[in-house]
């Protein structure tokens, strides 16, 4: 091909044809310039369908992060509000006498809880530092995405306060119940204790008290965190959902 231009352009000056020569010229820069907006073009094609791919890849794989976030979120709420309830029951009934010694294992198991959120954050992180969110267009998804980790850091200092609050509590609690009591409610396979539990003398003790409340505050605070928290998932959720829907039907 180069050969044929090549020969044309020579035939054009042996002849001394300049006007032809200048228009002919002149068309094989246009055809070079179409050829390179061609082929620029052919680039950022491929380049840009390099980049669906990436991004498609990055929001499957955030969909299946905070959708498992979001199941792991409902069971640790669940696991917590079965700790409020069993402190406010514990309050009804500290400094009596007249209890039912055998509700007291189960009431016990709830107050034992300590379950923590520790979302799944990989594909978050990989997207982040590799750049790759930022071909999400949706603004307001990033930004939700960039602080995602804050706000569960947010959320763990309230956790970390109720799971220090139980581990305060243990001198307190050993002195009167034997944890086989309570433990096995939810390990029917351990065997039962050889000891007595002195529920009555936990329920008149002042600390006990104490710790019901410290146990009540830290846990009411940290499940206001977690609901927070959980509307942030939820909403991400959806928006990627979202995004994703648009993806497919384009």
């Amino acid at each position: 091909m180069i050969k044929f231009f090549r020969n044309i352009r020579q035939k054009l000056l042996k002849e001394n044809k300049t006007t032809g020569y200048f228009k002919y010229a002149i068309g094989e820069i246009v055809l070079v310039v179409i050829g390179i907006l061609i082929a620029l073009n052919i680039n950022n094609w491929n380049e840009n369908l390099k980049d669906q791919v990436k991004k498609e890849k990055l929001m499957n794989a955030l969909e299946v992060e905070f959708r498992v976030n979001l199941i792991q979120l409902d069971t640790v709420l669940s696991y917590d509000n079965k700790v409020l309830k069993s402190t406010q029951d514990f309050l009804k009934i500290t400094g009596s006498t007249d209890i039912d010694t055998l509700a007291m294992p189960g009431m016990f198991q709830n107050l034992s809880w300590k379950w923590t959120f520790d979302p799944l954050n990989g594909a978050l992180r990989s997207g982040i530092s590799s750049g790759d969110i930022h071909l999400i267009k949706n603004d307001l998804l990033v930004k939700l995405l960039f602080g995602w980790e804050d706000v569960v850091s947010d959320a763990r200092e309230n956790e970390d306060r109720c799971v220090a609050v139980v581990i305060n509590s243990k001198p307190l609690l050993e002195k009167y119940i034997r944890n086989l009591d309570y433990r096995r409610v939810w390990k029917s396979e351990l065997p039962p204790s050889q000891f007595d539990s002195d529920y009555i003398g936990l329920l008149n003790d002042p600390l006990f008290e104490d710790y019901l409340t410290e146990r009540y505050i830290t846990m009411a605070d940290a499940l206001s965190e977690l609901n927070v928290l959980r509307e942030a998932n939820k909403r991400m959720l959806d928006m990627i959902r979202s995004e994703l829907k648009t993806e497919m039907d384009d």
